[in-house]
């Protein structure tokens, strides 16, 4: 089987993902109910460097491993693409997240909080990864 993957492609949804993230955990969108239901005490500073880098590479792996499911499942459409992406996100991401949920008795909001950013975020890499091959 070969894979064939577009390393510019994997890049730049990297970068797509950290923008969503951005967005998604900030004032504008969830950052205060995902403050109150996680007891994370601050979302900003200058000392999350760590964090950041962290997430950035976080989200290259994810970029990267999406790529290559993507090619390795041979879609040749958007749908097929699509179809694959919310399939990933719900097996690796949306169904272990929601285990850990119940069993650290977390409130669900924030399992949606968290789980909703990977899926928003998987679908536009989807989207990318597919168009730009």
């Amino acid at each position: 089987m070969t894979v064939q993957v577009n390393i510019w492609a994997i890049l730049v949804a990297s970068l797509v993902n950290m923008a969503v993230g951005a967005l998604w955990y900030s004032p504008v969108l969830f950052a205060g109910p995902w403050l109150r239901m996680s007891g994370v005490k601050t979302a900003e500073g200058a000392g999350r460097v760590v964090e950041y880098v962290g997430a950035y590479f976080s989200g290259l792996i994810l970029a990267a491993i999406l790529a290559v499911v993507l090619s390795m499942a041979g879609t040749q459409t958007l749908s097929e693409g699509l179809l694959v992406g919310v399939m990933v996100w719900l097996g690796f991401t949306a169904a272990p997240s929601f285990a850990n949920t119940i069993f650290e008795n977390r409130p669900f909001g924030l399992w949606g909080i968290n789980s909703g950013y990977p899926l928003v975020s998987i679908i536009l890499m989807t989207i990318l990864l597919v168009l730009w091959r």
